[in-house]
């Protein structure tokens, strides 16, 4: 029962006065302090907030103030006008959204950076990077079969299923010529580095974030870094690499 006292916005000694409320009907804040065994004066913030919450009312009789519960079945009417009251603003949060990002200085957001390790954890990076419309990537494609065979066809697949557009530069290996020959389209542009430029870790390059995975003897592991800037510095470095090879 806490979790739907909490969705109402009220925490756990509003939730055992409402209750104890609801047992006793119509009382003044004494009798609900006396019963709930805390001060006159915590009541009457306590009720003062699960009014605010419209879940009691308040009236006068004999120049007394009395609270009493809204009916239970009404406690449905206040989450749907919660509910309609979040879709109203999503809306109005959507119709400002472009203003708002205009006024966002991208520099002087602080690179987010976030650490994977193991197999499982990388797995999650695979699935971010399947997400993106669009990247560049520096991809070992021996080491991606032999480590995470899953996402070796599944990048590629989804690629061309979604229609989404990415140049990797490959390093040299039977497995980079089978990728090629498979995937090399419009879309996908595919080159393989010259035999001499050796790596065992990946680099993906998307408009705002950058992947670096590692596919080290005991331990896969990967860093996100979070910033636009960043990843501009990182597509030009591509660019030049990308420009030279074959």
């Amino acid at each position: 029962m806490k979790s739907l006292f909490r969705q109402l916005g009220i925490n756990d000694k509003e939730m055992y006065a409402f209750l104890k409320l609801l047992e006793l009907g119509a009382q003044p804040a004494s009798v609900i302090a006396k019963h709930a065994g805390v001060p006159r004066s915590t009541m009457y913030l306590i009720l003062d907030d699960l009014k605010k919450n419209h879940l009691i009312e308040e009236f006068n009789r004999a120049n007394i103030k009395y609270f009493k519960c809204i009916p239970v079945k009404d406690i449905e009417n206040i989450l749907l006008a919660k509910i309609k009251m979040l879709e109203n603003t999503l809306d109005i949060l959507k119709n400002h959204m472009d203003e708002l990002e205009a006024l966002e200085n991208r520099l002087s957001i602080t690179p987010k950076v976030k650490f994977f390790e193991g197999k499982e954890a990388v797995m999650k990076v695979y699935e971010e990077v399947l997400k993106e419309k669009e990247f560049l990537a520096f991809f070992n494609p021996h080491l991606v079969k032999k480590i995470m065979p899953e996402y070796h066809y599944k990048i590629p697949e989804t690629l061309k299923a979604t229609s989404g557009r990415a140049r990797e530069l490959l390093i040299a290996c039977e497995e980079a010529s089978e990728y090629k020959n498979l995937y090399n389209s419009k879309n996908h542009q595919i080159k393989i580095l010259p035999k001499n430029d050796v790596f065992a870790s990946d680099t993906i390059i998307c408009s705002e974030k950058i992947y670096m995975i590692s596919y080290g003897d005991n331990e896969i592991c990967a860093t996100e870094i979070y910033n636009k800037s960043l990843a501009e510095t990182q597509k030009v470095v591509f660019e030049e690499v990308w420009r030279k090879s074959l």
